[in-house]
């Protein structure tokens, strides 16, 4: 019975796995919400606007922070993260592309999971997660010098993590955790370069391996609860088939989470975090146009979420997210195919046990529209696409399943 339970586990990741490469590494694209990070993987993380790095409720929090671990007992979870985006684009500027209507949208699919296993010293926490990416497919260029090429319109940027993480608590109920995560990230695009051609990379994939770490503190007291993680400065190899556009690796920025969570009740939980993004620190996307970065700005936001716990079978959850978006009004034309402009998100989830051993969460995310117009006032392409607009909305939906042993 025991190996019959392994060999089960196994076939269930291995499934997690052959789906995530089906449709990871397909053509559709991850849609951001962060900057390139998507709001989270797990359904019980999102139904509370992704807070909660001090209330852990699943395998994810090994990613998010690896020390809050050492409260989940052994467990599976999968889930599934469906997201529908709308863009649009209006060129203005000397370059900007008046006679095209610029529109993308679609639906992606974004499949994740993990597992938490207790070990007699100590608790391992595991999981796959695409936690990043962007991209776009406008119908036409953007700018009139590439319209004769029916160029710089796409991008595609796909970044899949495996993450491995190793918590322990101490005697006085403080715990620490360290993660190590490995990455594969694809790109392709038919972008502009700085002589205004479309890059020779044809819109063709490349391929680039990365690394990085994760460190954690948590502690539960009786009501009151707090926790906190560091992600290092994720690094990765360079596009080969880009370096004419891209100067430097697409690097993931470091990052700091802290939070807290309040039992007001036995059966009501309120979440609330701080997150920061370093992304001037990365010279791709930090520095500008002309050393060839984006010229994006840090991000600070907020997340709270509220949980109520109906009985033991049935939770709720809700929760607001904001945060700033790493685009500022003096670059909005150069990010016309990266347009991370989301800012506010709305959520709300419902969990529900269905045997002793099994759970089903859904969630629902409510991106508001945002936008932006350039200001004329930035880099060289914010100069010739002065006036240009972009607006940005979206909804997305969770599904995951959780199996306790």
């Amino acid at each position: 019975m025991k190996e019959f339970k392994i060999k089960k586990i196994n076939t269930l990741l291995l499934i997690l796995l052959y789906i995530t490469s089906i449709l990871f590494f397909s053509p559709s694209n991850l849609f951001a919400t962060e900057g390139i990070f998507v709001l989270g993987n797990d359904a019980n993380q999102l139904g509370r606007a992704s807070s909660g790095i001090a209330s852990p409720r699943s395998a994810y929090w090994a990613y998010m922070n690896p020390a809050s671990i050492v409260d989940l007992e052994k467990r599976l979870d999968l889930n599934w993260y469906v997201v529908k985006t709308k863009i649009e684009m209006e060129p203005r500027g000397i370059i900007g592309n008046r006679f095209e209507s610029l529109e993308s949208e679609g639906w992606f699919n974004i499949p994740s999971g993990g597992m938490i296993v207790p070990l007699e010293t100590g608790t391992l926490g595991f999981g796959i997660y695409p936690n990043s990416g962007s991209g776009i497919d406008y119908p036409a260029s953007r700018n009139l010098l590439s319209r004769p090429f029916n160029a710089d319109r796409r991008l595609s940027y796909q970044h899949v993590r495996l993450d491995i993480a190793y918590a322990y608590k101490f005697d006085n109920d403080w715990a620490v955790g360290f993660g190590i995560q490995g990455s594969i990230s694809r790109f392709r695009t038919d972008h502009i370069t700085l002589n205004l051609l479309p890059t020779q990379g044809d819109f063709e994939w490349d391929n680039a391996l990365g690394a990085g770490f994760n460190i954690g503190v948590y502690k539960k007291w009786d009501k009151f609860a707090f926790g906190a993680a560091y992600s290092s400065q994720h690094w990765t190899e360079k596009f080969d088939k880009y370096e004419d556009l891209l100067k430097y690796p697409l690097d993931q920025p470091q990052m700091i989470n802290a939070g807290i969570a309040y039992d007001f009740t036995n059966k009501i939980t309120l979440t609330l975090d701080f997150k920061w993004i370093n992304w001037k620190g990365i010279p791709f996307y930090g520095r500008n146009l002309l050393d060839g970065g984006f010229n994006w700005v840090n991000q600070f936001s907020t997340k709270v979420g509220l949980e109520y716990r109906i009985n033991e079978k049935t939770r709720i959850m809700c929760g607001y997210s904001h945060g700033n978006s790493p685009v500022t009004e003096d670059h909005v034309f150069l990010s016309g195919l990266v347009p991370v402009l989301a800012e506010d998100h709305f959520t709300l989830g419902v969990s529900r046990k269905i045997t002793a051993n099994d759970e089903i969460t859904a969630a629902g995310v409510i991106c508001l529209k945002n936008n932006m117009k350039d200001t004329g006032n930035g880099d060289l392409l914010s100069h010739l696409g002065k006036g240009t607009e972009i607006e940005t909305s979206g909804f997305s939906f969770a599904l995951g399943y959780t199996h306790y042993f």
